[in-house]
């Protein structure tokens, strides 16, 4: 029913009988005031509206329907060979570029190249996440920020300042790192499927969003399944909490130290945004003091099935009790 049925409902007009004309046609009094009885039948008409209201369809790759999916997916990955030449050769490459950073960090008192330690540390977490990675998940966490610091020469200054200079600029920063990537799989003598993935994660562009997809996306009317949708979307979800997870590991500490706690919890929720319930659990078992973990739980997005996160993670108690909890979002726990 649409709204415009419902006001005329309300307002008796659907019977014929119209005792009020100016209000019925939605007049006011001579200042801009409402009618007495023009408030009532308004308020009426919204109550009606409400309970007509659609609500938006909210899905995630954590959703209860996609977990037998998951389950074939992740049965119907090859067994993880021994020797894997090809990917070691395509790593190795990866780090003899980013061997000339000239950003350093020390490492235990070694003076390391920056982009080398960082993707070693996304590496690991992707291997801890998925111990059955494919090829195109390890390149992406080792080589997205591959000789990056060479985007200084595609200067903003050359394109035109407005959007749509800017929207361009963006595009060839994100496409010369896509080829470089490339470039370096093609060499190991990647198919050019793999090659085509990895360059559409560089671009983002037509690859799955985790948070939205749906079983209707990936099971067509006559039962036919497009599970490598569904291995895609898993492969960008254990890239987004790999990241996540070095932000949390390696930085939150000295933000926390340095800066304020509103500046921290902004911070937090652009990192911690995207990530899945298998993240979230693995955050919350870390060691942290009472009032970082506060943060983090503030900082999580809220998804419908926060209880049973808590749940697993602290036990029954804090499925209800949890400072990350909205029902207590104004709870002093100090």
């Amino acid at each position: 029913m649409r709204c415009l049925d419902i006001h005329k409902q309300c307002l008796g007009r659907s019977s014929g009988h119209n005792p009020r004309p100016a209000v019925a046609r939605g007049h006011r009094y001579r200042g801009g005031a409402t009618l007495p009885h023009q408030q009532g039948f308004q308020n009426q008409a919204i109550f009606i509206a409400k309970q007509h209201r659609r609500v938006a369809c909210r899905a995630s790759i954590d959703d209860p329907e996609l977990q037998e999916l998951i389950q074939k997916v992740e049965a119907m990955r090859p067994v993880t060979p021994a020797d894997r030449e090809r990917l070691k050769k395509t790593l190795r490459t990866i780090d003899e570029i980013n061997s000339s950073d000239p950003n350093k960090v020390n490492i235990d008192g070694v003076p390391r190249p920056y982009r080398v330690v960082y993707s070693d540390w996304v590496l690991d977490w992707v291997n801890k996440l998925d111990p059955k990675a494919p090829d195109e998940l390890l390149i992406l966490a080792k080589g997205r920020s591959i000789e990056s610091w060479k985007l200084a020469d595609i200067k903003r200054d050359d394109y035109s300042p407005n959007a749509a200079g800017e929207r361009q600029w963006q595009l060839d920063r994100k496409t010369w790192l896509a080829n470089r990537l490339t470039g370096v799989m093609k060499e190991a003598g990647y198919n050019e499927q793999s090659v085509r993935f990895v360059e559409e994660v560089m671009l983002d562009r037509d690859i799955p969003d985790p948070r939205e997809i749906r079983k209707y996306d990936l099971v067509g009317p006559l039962g036919l399944m497009n599970l490598r949708l569904l291995e895609q979307a898993m492969m960008i979800q254990t890239l987004r909490d790999a990241d996540a997870l070095v932000f949390m590991e390696k930085n939150f500490p000295q933000m926390f130290n340095r800066m304020t706690s509103d500046e921290v919890l902004v911070a937090l929720k652009r990192e911690l945004s995207k990530v899945s319930q298998k993240c979230m659990g693995i955050l919350l078992s870390m060691k942290w003091s009472a009032v970082q973990l506060k943060l983090v739980s503030k900082a999580f997005p809220p998804p419908r099935r926060y209880a049973s996160i808590m749940k697993e993670v602290e036990g029954m108690a804090a499925a209800s009790t949890h400072p990350g909890d909205w029902r207590y979002r104004d709870f002093q726990y100090d």
